[in-house]
């Protein structure tokens, strides 16, 4: 019985002879349609399948069940990747919150071929992390057209109120009159005063000093 081959065509003689020797036993064929299959690949394999689809945004961090996921949608992907969809989930995968603005949607207007991410005030700093921006610049970097450059914007958002408060303090008015009396008993001009008009009295404090 001779067994479909599954060497190159190129094989030597003593290849093909042990292929068929080996096939009696073994079931070659399964196993190899098994590593190239997303959904029966053996989940160790899983990366190695990823690398030979060039899925360039591949998380080892990901459940089985999303690189299962992924590596299904590499053919599609790689149809959608250098266009606005493809960025735009890029950034639904990391957070709903993030938005991409393009340069002819911000006021002013951007350059021609560019556009923002902008990462909203209220995401939270546990969530942004250094690492994760990093993370996110690379992924967009990698999905967005080639002649695209970008910048990734954190929105920092102050806000602040007025507080209006009023105090009274109860009181009284009175009028009083007063008259003046001027003292004309001596020369005050001759007086030695203060810089607030204040007399300086002698040493026995029975007279007031007097320019010589």
């Amino acid at each position: 019985m001779t067994f479909p081959s599954i060497l190159p065509p190129a094989s030597t003689k003593l290849e093909k002879a042990l292929e068929q020797a080996a096939a009696g036993v073994l079931d070659f064929a399964a196993p190899i349609r098994d590593v190239w299959s997303p959904a029966r690949c053996p989940a160790g394999h899983l990366p190695w399948l990823a690398w030979g689809l060039a899925i360039s945004h591949w998380k080892t961090g990901w459940t089985v069940e999303y690189k299962r996921a992924a590596i299904a949608d590499a053919i599609p992907y790689h149809r959608r990747k250098g266009t606005r969809q493809a960025v735009a989930e890029v950034l639904a995968r990391y957070h709903p919150a993030l938005t991409l603005t393009e340069w002819h949607e911000a006021t002013p207007r951007r350059a021609p071929h560019t556009f923002e991410v902008r990462a909203p005030a209220d995401i939270g700093a546990t969530f942004l992390t250094p690492e994760t921006a990093n993370a996110i610049i690379a992924d967009v970097a990698v999905a967005k057209p080639a002649r695209s450059h970008f910048d990734f914007v954190q929105v920092l958002e102050a806000r602040a109120g007025l507080y209006m408060a009023a105090g009274g303090m109860a009181g009284a008015m009175y009028r009083a009159d007063c008259t003046t009396t001027i003292d004309h008993t001596r020369d005050w001009a001759r007086v030695w005063q203060s810089e607030i008009g204040e007399p300086f009295v002698t040493e026995d404090g029975s007279d007031y000093w007097e320019v010589e």
